[in-house]
């Protein structure tokens, strides 16, 4: 996900290692769903991690009105979760089955966060892993803040060169910058 795919399989490595050796004390449950089926919802309590096998998933942030916007589409292997278990402690987007049936590992987070006590690699690769997604969110943010500024300045290049940036991140934020690039023909 947004070009992070080497610390991830780290980390999944790390998390298949640990579940391994604490296995007698992390539930964790293989599940299958069907495609439209929440997984975690935005807003609840972060009480577990997945580990997503097979399938696909839409990351999206409900509005008050309309449709969710889409922020990525996630296939398998990927880590969901982890976010909201090991940040405030609050799922920040709902997690839905998308294209069809998805097979994952539902982890229990408080048994992970103890086992985790003992790996301190899996820590930090986790951490690694975590801001390497806010950075990589940071500079999407830019880039729309850079487009709405040139659409609001007339610049018509700065606005043509950030609506290109953010169509290579897909769904919303492609979404977004068409868009952004009518405000100013």
């Amino acid at each position: 996900m947004w070009g992070i795919e080497s610390q991830l399989k780290v980390v999944r490595e790390r998390m298949k290692l640990l579940l391994e050796a604490h296995g007698s004390d992390i539930t964790s449950t293989i599940c299958i769903a069907a495609e439209g089926e929440l997984l975690l919802e935005q807003g609840s309590v972060a009480k577990k991690i997945l580990l997503l096998h097979e399938g696909s998933v839409a990351i999206q942030l409900r509005r008050s009105q309309g449709e969710p916007h889409t922020l990525a589409i996630i296939q398998a292997e990927e880590i969901l979760g982890e976010m909201g278990l090991f940040g405030n402690g609050v799922n920040s987007a709902d997690v839905r089955v998308t294209g069809g049936p998805a097979q994952f590992t539902v982890i229990d987070g408080d048994q992970l966060l103890q086992a985790m006590l003992f790996d301190s690699d899996l820590n930090l690769e986790i951490l690694t892993l975590l801001c390497q997604r806010c950075l990589k969110s940071n500079q999407l943010v830019g880039v729309l803040l850079d487009g709405i500024s040139a659409a609001y300045d007339k610049d018509q290049a700065l606005l043509m060169q950030s609506c290109d940036l953010l169509r290579r991140n897909n769904h919303s934020l492609s979404a977004a910058a068409d868009r952004l690039s009518v405000l100013h023909p």
